[in-house]
């Protein structure tokens, strides 16, 4: 049977957008957000000029979509684990982005030191809406458990974990703070916050977590 032509112009489209973002990734790690410019990207990708600024907008709009499609590969790590109880979703995701910066400090440290200059909440855009929504849901999730000490506001908390883990990850993108006190303080950071609406004995789990209490 023969595939129809959408079929195959979608998965061109596909293969352009991957080559583009591992030639991003190369392009960083070896010369820093400076290297990264439409006309070089366009030559590493083998790619026209035209075609990433109709696919991405500008240099700001093809980072997002950068990071978007690292959100992905998260999610598909997340989703091959086994069933999570809620809260562990998150700590999982976050733990995820972190082994992911881990393994490629060159490439994420200067995006996330760039993107959070941008006037948009961290410079995230619908990436930071996505996992926002993850988050929530999880949240979501722990509520219909009566998991919570009341009436919870999961958007509202969900928004406030990720701001308090991306205030973090900016210090260290900027050079502030070094890789383990972000990690450290980004632990203790999330225990804090959800054992403040926790019920126990999952509250003193979280304690537990943050490494403050015994």
């Amino acid at each position: 049977m023969i595939a129809p032509v959408s079929d195959g112009w979608s998965r061109r489209q596909e293969r352009t957008r991957q080559s583009v973002f591992e030639a991003v990734r190369t392009l960083i790690a070896e010369g820093g957000i400076e290297a990264l410019t439409m006309r070089r990207l366009a030559e590493r990708a083998d790619v026209a000029v035209a075609t990433l600024y109709n696919q991405f907008g500008d240099r700001q709009g093809l980072l997002v979509s950068f990071v978007d499609a690292g959100l992905d590969e998260l999610e598909e790590r997340i989703d091959a684990l086994p069933s999570a109880a809620p809260i562990d979703v998150t700590r999982q995701l976050f733990t995820a982005l972190d082994d992911e910066i881990t393994d490629r400090p060159l490439v994420w440290r200067p995006i996330f030191a760039m993107l959070n200059s941008s006037p948009a909440a961290h410079g995230m855009g619908d990436v930071g809406d996505r996992v926002v929504a993850i988050i929530r849901a999880d949240l979501d999730k722990a509520a219909a458990s009566d998991l919570f000490v009341g009436d919870v506001d999961t958007d509202q908390l969900a928004r406030h974990i990720l701001n308090s883990r991306m205030s973090r990850l900016e210090r260290w993108a900027l050079g502030i703070i070094d890789w383990d006190l972000y990690v450290q303080s980004s632990q203790i950071g999330l225990e804090l916050i959800v054992a403040s609406v926790l019920v126990d004995p999952h509250r003193a789990e979280a304690l537990a977590r943050s490494g403050l209490v015994d």
